[in-house]
């Protein structure tokens, strides 16, 4: 030990008591959400003792909790690089991850907790939590069982399990066990599950009723409420407190809350007609989630030039392909375009026919490619994917195509020979599909732009999602590159895709339907008319308006909005 060192043990010595105080005072201070004090006192004891394990890792949890997610990434990996043998780092680590939505990398922490200790209940758990939100169903249940063995009384393990059920196809029983659990355990989190189930299997009577008993256990869930709000469950004589005057006394609230509490004021005017005050409120809200998210949009135009530069037909070596004649387990039918744009819809017309199995918004393609996402990469990642793309031989294609197509095989539990994947953002990928899955049916779906962009506009997704849609400038600058990139896809792939425009399919549903069927090879059945009828799982931001008929009533909405959406009018393409 030299000099240094020992100093520091002496000084640790002398304040070791103090110290562990400190650090029992600033984890009550925690526990209370008095997270000023709480910062404080962690800081205080690392000025200290820059090495306290146990601080360092609370201090991360503390700025996850306040959502400054990078200083919490900071302290926790700083934690993880001075104990390494450590569990509960790693497993902290990720659960800032799956915050950001990136679940991959929340596995992985998730898998490196786990392998220091597997009985480890909070990793077990939460790599259940990880394989649900990566759509792996035999991967959730594997560990939710898990963790129902290690403790089976523990709330968590008990709504992973229905969780893993309910992507298993086996919703109802997923409903029953979380029906079960609220009873024991009546908290915010159970009570939402058990609303977004019944959400999804399209009973909106229930699943407003237990969404609206989640927010009363939590009633400072600004989101939930917005959501509530917005589809009329909720009313300002519900609320126990006055939302506008609660911002106007609490704007020093974090940026995401700010924006989902100005996007309830701006749900009750919208519900009220009040247009004007709406559209205000509306524009503040995505200011705040703007600022929040920090968005490059640059970015995403040097992905598609890069795309367009390099992905010509030639280099992709699509005039060689030829249709495989051989029998395929499943033929892949991918609904793409701008999220909001009518994917949804497309795919219900498709998922109620007898051999279309609807697979729902899937990441399997940037799985397959290993790529780390359709959008928002930076130059160097877009630079890596490009090249790595070029350099794919024959053997590496057929790989990514049939890892791809294992990832279907997972989810068609019923072995339908058609299956569904309406990711919307696979449409920057429409060559690649065709390289990777010469069989594949492609769909590109397009509406009216400022009706497609204020739905984009108007809607808040969840946390990093879409992060483009909250400033006009760049919402326009994302759509109209899209529309750049599809003209290259048309020239690339010509008929290989379908373009369907949603209005035409709303003016001539029948003649529409019989062409996505035709395009897909798929025989006429009448259920394809009344796709509101048929009885499928469905989990995207669109799936209470698939529940019925179709209508004209999202046609020029946002008209109503003009004065308001005059920055993104004037930046869309004519």
């Amino acid at each position: 030990m030299n000099r240094k060192e020992r100093r520091r043990q002496e000084k640790l010595k002398d304040t070791k008591i103090n110290l562990h105080g400190e650090l029992l005072k600033g984890i009550e201070h925690h526990k209370h959400k008095n997270f000023i004090e709480a910062e404080k006192t962690y800081l205080k004891i690392i000025s200290h003792d820059d090495k306290n394990y146990e601080t360092l890792r609370h201090l991360g949890i503390l700025y996850h909790d306040i959502k400054e997610y990078n200083k919490g990434f900071y302290y926790l990996k700083k934690a993880v690089s001075l104990y390494p043998k450590i569990t509960s780092a790693y497993n902290n680590v990720g659960v800032i991850h799956s915050s950001l939505l990136d679940w991959e990398s929340a596995r992985k922490a998730f898998q490196k907790s786990f392998e220091l200790n597997n009985n480890y209940l909070p990793a077990v758990n939460n790599l259940a939590k990880a394989y649900f939100s990566l759509n792996e169903p035999k991967k959730c249940m594997e560990f939710a069982l898990q963790a129902n063995q290690l403790n089976p009384n523990d709330a968590i393990a008990r709504l992973n399990i229905a969780l893993a059920h309910s992507i298993n196809g086996e919703l109802e029983l997923g409903i029953e066990k979380l029906e079960l659990l609220k009873n024991d355990f009546k908290t915010d989190d159970v009570f939402n599950q058990l609303g977004l189930m019944y959400e999804i299997k399209g009973d909106l009577e229930k699943a407003n009723e237990y969404l609206f008993e989640s927010f009363k256990l939590s009633n400072e869930n600004y989101g939930m409420l917005a959501k509530l709000i917005e589809n009329k469950v909720v009313t300002e004589k519900d609320i126990n407190f006055d939302i506008e005057e609660r911002y106007k006394t609490q704007k020093d609230l974090p940026l995401l809350e700010l924006s989902y509490l100005t996007r309830c004021i701006y749900a009750l005017n919208n519900n009220k007609t009040n247009y004007v005050a709406a559209g205000d409120y509306l524009n503040k809200s995505n200011e705040y989630k703007d600022k929040y998210l920090n968005y490059d949009i640059s970015n995403d135009k040097y992905l598609v030039e890069s795309i367009i530069s390099n992905f010509s037909s030639e280099n992709l070596g699509l005039k060689q392909l030829n249709k495989s004649k051989e029998k395929i387990s499943i033929n892949p039918i991918f609904i793409l375009g701008m999220p909001r744009s009518g994917t949804t819809l497309t795919e219900q017309i498709l998922a109620s026919h007898s051999k279309v199995h609807g697979g729902g918004e899937l990441d399997y393609l940037v799985n397959a490619l290993d790529i780390q996402g359709l959008f928002g990469l930076s130059h160097n990642q877009t630079d890596n994917f490009i090249k790595k793309i070029l350099d794919f031989n024959q053997d590496q294609w057929d790989k990514v195509g049939a890892k791809y197509i294992e990832g279907l095989e997972k989810i068609n539990f019923q072995k339908k020979v058609y299956v569904t994947d309406k990711m919307p953002h696979n449409f920057m990928m429409c060559g690649v599909i065709q390289k990777m899955l010469p069989n594949a049916k492609i769909i590109y779906c397009y509406r009216d732009a400022m009706d497609n962009c204020f739905s984009l506009y108007k809607n808040s997704f969840a946390k990093m999602g879409h992060a483009y849609s909250y400033d006009q400038v760049k919402l326009a600058g994302h759509f109209n590159l899209h529309l750049t990139l599809m003209d290259h896809w048309k020239k690339v792939l010509g008929d290989n895709i379908l373009f369907l425009k949603n209005e035409d399919l709303i003016d001539n549903q029948k003649k529409v339907t019989s062409n996505i069927l035709n395009h897909c090879g798929l025989e006429w059945e009448d259920q394809c008319m009344e796709f509101y009828n048929t009885n499928r799982d469905v989990r995207t931001l669109s799936l209470r308006q698939v529940r019925n008929p179709l209508n004209k009533n999202s046609l020029g909405m946002w008209k109503r909005y003009s004065d308001s959406l005059a920055i993104l009018k004037e930046n869309i393409v004519k």
